[in-house]
């Protein structure tokens, strides 16, 4: 099978509004920030703008990773789907990028939506610190959507840790606490915070994708011995 015909199918597949809606959620952010401004966009608001990346763009990153590892099985093709002459290490992989391509998307996305409304910004300044949690949020609900072939399962998982942080500021996720830059824990260093995120969040897609290979060839090897 050619890698386009692969990576045009797998688009396909996961180009669902379960993870395209939640991209829009900054655009939302942004248009409604300058309408409770009376409309009228003054100088470029970079604070809040930073502000609403570190918030919105982890939950949106973690919602649109969540259909991710279901798909098959809720359109029930899943016995079909492991059935294919491929490398079982491949659906995992090509499903881990998919949740980066809708993590990028969602901050281009935001990043047009507020330099058309409030004008040019620093980018960098406001995406760079909710990229680590971001990346958390994906991975952890692309290894919930593996592990419970469930989109609420995976959705839930994302959201609840997500909710919990917004309520507790960091009193109970601590080194792990999501909004570290707009509230900062005191206790815990700023770039540890960060690099523990970014690299559980790493390590969830590598568990995502160890997971399925393993799950599946149990199933391959199960079936062959029901067949003797």
């Amino acid at each position: 099978m050619r890698t386009r015909p692969v990576l045009l199918y797998e688009a396909r597949l996961v180009a669902e509004p379960s993870g395209l809606l939640p991209c829009l959620g900054l655009p939302v952010y942004a248009a409604l920030s300058w309408l409770l401004s009376g409309g009228s966009a003054g100088e470029t608001p970079l604070p809040m703008i930073a502000f609403a990346f570190e918030i919105i763009l982890p939950l949106a990153a973690g919602l649109s990773a969540a259909h991710l590892m279901t798909i098959e099985t809720e359109a029930g093709f899943d016995e079909l789907r492991r059935s294919y002459p491929e490398l079982r290490l491949r659906l995992p992989l090509l499903r881990g990028g998919a949740a980066l391509s809708f993590l990028l998307l969602a901050v281009v996305l935001g990043a047009v939506a507020f330099h058309w409304i409030w004008g040019p910004f620093d980018i960098f300044a406001a995406a760079l610190p909710a990229l680590a949690p971001a990346l958390f949020l994906s991975g952890l609900s692309l290894l919930a959507g593996g592990l419970s072939h469930s989109y609420w399962g995976a959705a839930g998982g994302a959201m609840g840790w997500w909710f919990l942080d917004l309520q507790t500021r960091g009193q109970v996720t601590g080194a792990l606490f999501l909004f570290d830059t707009v509230w900062p824990v005191s206790n815990v260093p700023y770039a540890l915070n960060r690099a523990l995120l970014a690299g559980l969040g790493l390590a969830f897609f590598a568990l995502n994708a160890a997971w399925f290979t393993r799950a599946g060839n149990g199933q391959m090897r199960r079936g062959t011995l029901g067949s003797r």
